[in-house]
């Protein structure tokens, strides 16, 4: 059985002032970084997990005190990544998910075990020091729950004490917006000729007809 969680980070305000604290003395100024892959399954179905894969370089020549990645659904008002807020009154708790998060997640790729990665900020989440050069490939392991359109947008920063900035080419901070519609339809599956269960082509028989 899989364990999951609503919350990327290790809970707490997502408002929480940083710079009070473990980062007060971190190292202020910008780092050029890029984001060299951003991959997600654009149509998806409801209770199927898939992977969203990110990958950031750190394209100058200083360390990356903590890179720091921002994650939130746009439009959908919610303090929590991957959910929405939902405006029925008298909800207890209105942040609600679209996507679960699998315990452990997200992680770099090649990590055993849990990520590690929480922060303070319930939407950020610190994957630690990027030497000059070094790709972070990080791995979040997502199962759709709410049927919709939805648009996940990631931000990079180089901190946690919101003085060390993450910059791209042109002097901006990186940000990549992925579309992904969940569908409520479960998808047709058959067992191809090796034994797999792949996706329903339609076919029934070898000629594809």
């Amino acid at each position: 059985m899989i364990a999951a969680s609503v919350l990327v980070g290790c809970g707490g305000d997502a408002n929480y002032d940083s710079t009070d604290g473990q980062f007060a003395n971190e190292p202020a100024g910008n780092y050029d970084a890029e984001i060299t892959q951003a991959t997600f399954k654009p149509k998806q179905t409801v209770a199927q997990t898939n992977n969203l894969l990110l990958s950031v370089e750190n394209t100058g020549d200083k360390t990356i005190p903590a890179l720091a990645l921002t994650v939130r659904l746009v439009g959908e008002g919610s303090t929590l990544p991957f959910a929405y807020h939902d405006e029925q009154v008298g909800l207890a708790s209105p942040q609600r998910p679209v996507w679960v998060m699998e315990e452990g997640y997200p992680k770099l790729a090649g990590t055993v075990g849990q990520g590690g990665t929480g922060s303070a900020s319930r939407l950020t989440n610190n994957f630690g020091e990027l030497e000059p050069g070094e790709t972070a490939d990080t791995v979040w392991r997502l199962t759709p729950v709410r049927p919709g359109a939805y648009r996940v947008r990631f931000s990079v920063a180089a901190g946690l004490s919101g003085q060390a900035n993450a910059v791209d080419a042109s002097g901006e901070t990186p940000e990549i917006t992925l579309p992904a519609f969940i569908s409520a339809r479960p998808q047709l599956t058959q067992v191809d000729d090796n034994g797999n269960v792949v996706p329903f082509n339609g076919s029934t028989d070898e000629s594809g007809k």
